[in-house]
């Protein structure tokens, strides 16, 4: 039978600390991001291709997303963006609830939709992503 020492605890918690530390920094810097509300825009794409961009307004607004891969209905309301109808099988992207702060995203795996919340007017940072490849 294996026993765990304190050395194995040690690496353990230092491990975890440093994760921690590293998706704590991560969280703060994207939560401090400074923007003005109805200036915000949501980006939709379809299998990886821009599908399309709406601002989030006070005003109600529904897009329809129909596709080979399935359909979708976004609500636009209060600032921000709800995914309200996928006819993937999970429905985990209706539970990912209301999204109105920048870098916020709504994901439908299986009908491949994807809904960023950007910042148009925000300044991009170098270190910035460019490209996923």
């Amino acid at each position: 039978m294996l026993k765990i020492k304190l050395g194995d605890f040690m690496i353990i918690g230092a491990v975890l600390l440093i994760v921690g530390l590293i998706y704590g920094i991560k969280w703060l810097d994207t939560r401090n991001e400074e923007y003005i509300v109805g200036q915000l825009a949501a980006q939709i794409t379809v299998n990886g291709k821009p599908y399309k961009t709406v601002n989030l307004a006070k005003e109600e607004q529904v897009i329809e997303i129909h596709t080979k891969y399935g359909h979708n209905t976004l609500k636009v309301f209060d600032y921000g963006i709800q995914m309200v109808f996928a006819d993937c099988p999970n429905k985990i992207s209706m539970q990912m609830g209301f999204k109105s702060r920048p870098h916020q995203q709504i994901i439908c795996i299986p009908n491949r939709v994807l809904v960023e919340v950007i910042n148009p007017s925000g300044s991009h940072d170098e270190d910035e992503l460019d490209a996923v490849i």
